[in-house]
């Protein structure tokens, strides 16, 4: 037991020994070798071991981490070397990366070199950093992503035949096939025309959904669906495919409809919004009025490819009846002249062509000639009906920027037009309440409009999901003015009805000037039934004088109507019901074929 506990105590005086002559040794000399760009005080002020502390072991071993933790450094080394009994030299021996003189990036053909180069980390006159590699990586994929492309980063190191060259290697990814199932109607080469995305290029997502609206968008499809699959070819390539069922576009219909400025009409309609599967739109229609009047009749045509640069061309011809001040739709049968209802014959001709100028913007150019006779007129008991007949040339120019997501059904996005019309009038007879000869005559306008539209939802995009409905809040703003010497009364801005201030009579108010305003919520029920609540404000000012009862305004004048609709889509086309309120107490009821906004 004796010789047991000497042992230990003369143990325990070695350990102290060997500990204290450990504290006595002191760091004489640190060394730095291998340093080329990093400076040696650069290094020693990362090392926590100095000149004149003691020599401690696990010190050094956390100096080494901490300088290959700055990531500069291919491989370091450091080690102690005992000078004499009491002092100790440490070496830093380092292997630098090296210093960067220039970046070579390749594999791009989507994102520009220049900015690429600004969202890296490393920058020439720097020594290559290994801890910058990552997020330089994260970055160009990030640049990607932001402009609707995908990449992926081959290599990121200094080339071993130059190593003052950077060399980033990106891999995007390409678009394989591109195939388009479903599609027996439709001939081949109109799906070319819908679908830009080509095999070859850089895939691009933003350019794919764009795509699908756009096959979308025509409404000769019940189903237009996607899948993006990688491709058996090779790495890096996508194969898109696009599956759709086709709807009828071809109608013949004989019946009765209701209409905002006519009340009830028979009609016979033919129409093909894709004939013969050429994407062009043909059209013929009759429709004959329980009012009296005549028949109206009109033949369309429309070509959106009119050539490679997707130019678009319509053109219609026409012999319309309006019914002005009528609005009998449901409302009641009222007029505010004394007179029978009479009616404007508009005979003639538009034409418009359309080019896109660039990313979400197309412009147009237009005509519209027509001759304008008045007629059924009760000239023995009043005088409260307007005429002005004669002739009209409109030149129409305008611009429109579309960023909504679907046309047919927009939820999210915006679309903006602007138009100016300059216009020729030729009036050879006037009568009624304006019969001032001064009116006769030739004389030139200039009618200028601005529209915005905007939407939002709170529910996710639809990506390639095109027809799930969506709650959405619309919002519509329309300006127009127009000026110019003898301007005739029908070519004046007219509001109140079904499609400006609701609750009120159609062309309720006119003038010079107008400006309406809409903000719709719509909640769908079901695929193809949205309920919708609306606010309509606005009106028309500083035109031609009063109608008895209806009452005009010189200066700025606007009214409210609002109320709750719904919205249908049919195999005959979208149909809108509103019950419309306005501000004086009255109500009306407005019914519409054709799409809100």
């Amino acid at each position: 037991m004796r010789h047991r506990f000497v042992a230990v105590v003369a143990a325990l005086l070695g350990l102290a020994a060997i500990v204290a002559a450990q504290q006595t040794s002191v760091i004489r000399e640190i060394v730095v070798q291998g340093n080329q760009n990093v400076t040696k005080e650069a290094i020693l002020a990362l090392m926590r071991t100095k000149v004149g502390q003691p020599y401690i072991q696990a010190q050094l071993d956390q100096d080494k981490q901490a300088l290959e933790n700055t990531g500069f450094f291919q491989a370091v080394d450091v080690r102690a070397r005992a000078l004499e009994l009491d002092a100790w030299q440490v070496v830093v021996e380092v292997q630098e990366y090296p210093l960067i003189k220039e970046i070579r990036v390749t594999g791009n053909n989507s994102v520009k070199t220049e900015d690429i180069l600004k969202v890296l980390e490393v920058q020439p006159g720097q020594v290559f950093n290994l801890k910058k590699v990552q997020p330089s990586i994260a970055a160009i994929r990030k640049l990607y992503t932001d402009k609707g492309f995908f990449a992926n980063v081959d290599d990121f190191a200094p080339l071993e035949e130059s190593p003052n060259t950077l060399n980033v290697s990106i891999i995007e990814l390409t678009v394989g096939n591109v195939t388009v199932e479903g599609a027996v109607r439709t001939k081949p080469s109109v799906m070319r025309k819908l679908i830009k995305t080509r095999p070859g290029e850089t895939f691009s997502a933003r350019r794919w959904e764009s795509d699908l609206r756009r096959v979308y968008g025509t409404q000769w499809f019940e189903e237009v669906k996607s899948s993006e699959r990688m491709s058996e070819e090779g790495i890096g390539k996508v194969d898109l495919t696009v599956s759709v069922k086709e709807t009828r576009t071809a109608t013949f219909n004989v019946g009765a409809q209701i209409d905002p400025r006519s009340g009830f009409a028979g009609f016979i309609r033919l129409d093909d919004a894709n004939f013969l599967g050429t994407g062009q739109t043909i059209g013929v229609g009759y429709l004959q009025a329980t009012e009296g009047g005549g028949p109206s009749l009109d033949l369309t045509y429309r070509n959106p490819f009119l050539d490679e640069r997707d130019t678009s061309l319509s053109v219609q011809l026409y012999s319309r009846v309006i019914y002005r001040f009528a609005g009998t739709t449901f409302g009641g049968d009222d007029s505010p002249t004394s007179d029978d209802r009479y009616t404007e014959r508009r005979t003639g001709l538009t034409t418009l062509v359309g080019r896109p100028v660039g990313k979400d913007l197309t412009a147009s150019v237009g005509i519209r000639a027509e001759e304008i006779v008045t007629d059924n007129l009760d000239k023995t008991s009043s005088n409260g009906f307007i005429q002005q007949d004669g002739r009209v040339a409109v030149l129409t120019l305008a611009g429109v920027r579309n960023r909504r997501d679907v046309d047919v059904d927009p939820s999210r996005g915006d679309w903006i037009r602007v138009s100016l019309e300059p216009g020729f009038s030729d009036i050879t007879k006037v009568g009624g309440l304006f019969p001032d000869p001064e009116l006769l005559g030739s004389g030139t306008f200039l009618r200028s409009t601005l529209e915005y539209r905007a939407y939002f939802t709170d529910q996710p995009p639809r990506g390639t999901k095109l027809d799930e409905p969506r709650r959405v809040l619309a919002f519509r703003a329309k300006y127009g003015v127009v000026s110019g010497s003898k301007l005739p009364f029908f070519e004046q801005f007219f509001a109140g009805g079904s499609d400006t201030v609701r609750g009120y009579r159609e062309d309720r108010f006119w003038g010079k000037q107008t400006l309406t305003t809409t903000v719709e919520y719509r909640y769908p029920i079901q695929k193809a039934f949205n309920a919708v609540l609306f606010v309509d404000y606005g009106g028309a000012w500083g035109g031609y004088g009063s109608v008895n009862e209806y009452t005009q305004s010189d200066s700025l004048s606007l009214h409210l109507g609002y109320g709750v609709g719904f919205s249908f889509r049919t195999p005959l086309g979208p149909i809108r019901l509103d019950f419309g309120f306005n501000e004086e107490g009255g109500s009306r009821t407005h019914f519409m074929i054709g799409t809100s906004f």
